[in-house]
């Protein structure tokens, strides 16, 4: 794991001391992403570097301005990563007399009893300007940290690489590395133990380029298992192309050969999503990322926010795909990445609550076609209804000042679902008893023209329409002539009922199409990534296989085929057959499919539980050969 050592360290601590796993951090549940909301913090804020300091969460970012005025850094501190408290100033350029503007990507940890904070400052271009990487120390995580040498640690280019972005990473045996590097270079050196002066390797060099292909900067070391990882961003920090991949070595010195991307824009959810770190919750094998990523509808590259996922790893050590995911329980008793057209809104109480309005809406910033909606509603007051849109556009102040969908609930007694374009077109109802003050779980499914609305029954939906309106569009909650109050939001791929037990889980298969389109991207939960979001083989009898951790009782399969991730039906899987085992060597074999056309297929099955599910490809196409494409299996 990567060592960010716990505050409270005796100035005299011998190396060799340093080396033992840390305390554990009190214990936290495995959340899925930041259940409370993306972003976790407010402002805008880019390359978070995160250090665990006395069971303490710190998060480290830049501040995302104009290079003039990048001229100090913040902090946030969480002991949940729910809820999180910032701290100001922490570094300004006040306490580093060479820095002058674009302070960058401060890196923490701790040593010797002090905290140290590597920053880049001036954004150099040449080797006669003043700047590059420094090093600052504090007595405690929140500062006030000064420069610690009164000059850059690193302050010129070696082998190419621009002294900016730097990641500091203590090995077991004690010895500090720093990596580094801009303008497609990456270096590793090593720290001496006083952690403010740069040492040799035991060849005498100094500066060792380690840059893997698709280098742009942002690198990040970890270990896991014996195993580095080093973690990098690729493409342009303002574009949506801005990404993060990775690579395995057995020294920390490499050789780094990219893997894979690991982490890129989601069209649904956020775009140029990169310059990463990561953390392990101590004690366990829980991993989060923590990057910063720019809202969909915001063009100035500066407009960056703070955003954690949950980055799983396969069963041979290397990492999955991660899902940036659309969820939020206002436990941290706000409402960061909302955005409100009328009415009245407030977080409190670990709820969402909106005051009584015509149509008061509060939307997200996203942009789902086909997915499923499910949030908590409670009519507080009100005789109207209240609930959520989606496949939202062109939202502004008003009653139906809107073009998109609603689907809400009423305590005179009923369901609706609609559409609306600054008028409003009822689509469908259905009776059903509601208590103002009691909650209720709605489920909204759309895929295609097929909306479904689910009201506590999650298997029978109370309306089920057809409309070709609306294709995609912004989620959110909406009120009418109601109050009410809204919590656990989430958006996601369309699934049925139930837990996909699949997602996330260790996945093996036949031979990729490419080194990209391996198993795992079949158990990401996602397909909004379209045709790079697939698992391909063109192997003759492709097949895919999950290990579900356990034996577990099934009720239903669920298969994302080619059309459903963006391609052509052609391309659907035409024959295939999905069996369960108990040990991996004996199969039974309970879905048999032999003329399939759909996008999404759905094999619901009785009786049948197993640890391992494998799905082989009979005719991988409607055509007679071709590569077998499947977006996500799911197992409920």
């Amino acid at each position: 794991m990567r060592r960010r050592l716990l505050a409270g360290l005796a100035a005299g601590l011998l190396l060799a001391a340093l080396a033992p796993a840390l305390p554990a951090a009190a214990a936290l549940p495995e959340y899925s992403t930041a259940e409370a909301g993306n972003p976790f913090a407010d402002g805008w804020y880019a390359d978070p570097d995160i250090a665990v300091y006395d069971n303490t969460y710190w998060v480290f970012p830049t501040t995302s301005k104009s290079y003039a005025e990048q001229t100090y850094l913040d902090a946030f501190s969480s002991t949940d990563l729910v809820t999180w408290t910032k701290h100001a100033n922490v570094l300004t350029k006040a306490n580093v007399s060479w820095a002058t503007q674009a302070m960058w990507a401060p890196a923490p940890i701790a040593r010797n009893g002090k905290y140290y904070l590597y920053f880049a400052a001036n954004d150099i271009q040449t080797n006669s300007a003043l700047g590059g990487i420094g090093v600052a120390v504090a007595d405690n995580p929140a500062g006030p940290y000064r420069d610690a040498i009164g000059r850059p640690l690193i302050g010129q280019y070696y082998n190419g690489a621009q002294p900016i972005d730097q990641d500091v990473f203590i090995d077991d045996d004690g010895q500090a590395y720093i990596y580094y590097g801009g303008h497609g270079h990456a270096n590793v050196a090593r720290l001496n133990a006083d952690m403010t002066s740069i040492g040799t390797f035991p060849d005498g060099s100094t500066y060792k380029e380690i840059t893997p292909s698709g280098y742009t900067e942002g690198p990040q070391m970890f270990k896991r298992n014996g195993k580095y990882y080093l973690m990098w961003s690729e493409g342009g920090w303002t574009g949506p192309d801005y990404s993060v991949s990775y690579a395995i070595a057995s020294s920390p010195l490499g050789p780094f050969t990219k893997l894979d991307r690991v982490l890129a824009q989601d069209a649904a959810v956020a775009k140029g999503s990169g310059h990463n770190s990561v953390v392990n919750i101590p004690g366990t094998d829980t991993w989060y990322i923590f990057y910063h990523r720019r809202p969909l509808s915001e063009t100035d590259g500066n407009h960056r926010q703070l955003a954690y996922d949950r980055m799983n790893f396969n069963a041979d050590g290397t990492i999955a795909r991660v899902t940036m995911r659309v969820k939020d329980n206002f436990a941290d008793g706000n409402a960061y990445g909302w955005k409100t057209y009328g009415g009245a809104f407030t977080a409190t109480g670990g709820r969402y609550e909106a005051a009584g309005s015509l149509g008061g809406k509060a939307l997200l910033d996203t942009n789902f076609g086909d997915f499923s909606y499910d949030a908590d509603v409670t009519v507080t007051s009100g005789s109207g209804d209240a609930g959520l849109v989606f496949r939202t556009t062109g939202a502004a102040n008003g009653t139906d000042a809107y073009n998109g969908y609603y689907a809400g609930i009423s305590p005179a007694g009923r369901v609706v679902l609609g559409r609306a374009a600054n008028n409003w077109t009822q689509l469908g109802t259905a009776n059903l008893t509601v208590t103002a003050g009691t909650t209720y779980h709605l489920r909204v499914t759309a895929i295609g023209s097929s909306i479904k609305v689910y009201v506590d029954d999650l298997n029978t939906p109370k309306i089920s329409v057809t409309d070709t309106t609306y294709a995609s569009g912004a989620d959110g909650v909406r009120v009418f002539n109601a109050a009410a109050a809204f919590d656990n939001v989430a958006v996601g791929v369309p699934t049925g009922p139930g837990t996909n037990l699949a997602q996330g889980r260790p996945a093996t298969g036949s031979a990729p199409c490419t080194a990209s389109e391996g198993p795992e991207k079949a158990v990401n939960g996602s397909v909004a990534g379209g045709n790079s979001d697939k698992f391909c083989s063109s192997v003759a009898g492709a097949w895919l296989q999950v290990d579900l951790g356990a034996t577990k009782t099934i009720g239903r399969f669920e298969v994302a085929h080619a059309q459903a991730g963006g391609e052509s039906a052609a391309y659907n899987t035409k024959a295939f057959t999905i069996a369960v085992s108990n040990d991996g060597t004996t199969w039974t074999t309970p879905v048999n499919v032999t003329n399939n056309t759909a996008a999404n297929t759905t094999h619901t099955v009785t009786g049948v539980s197993g640890r391992y599910v494998r799905l082989t490809a009979g005719t991988p196409e409607q055509g007679t050969g071709g590569a077998a494409r499947i977006y996500e299996l799911r197992v409920f």
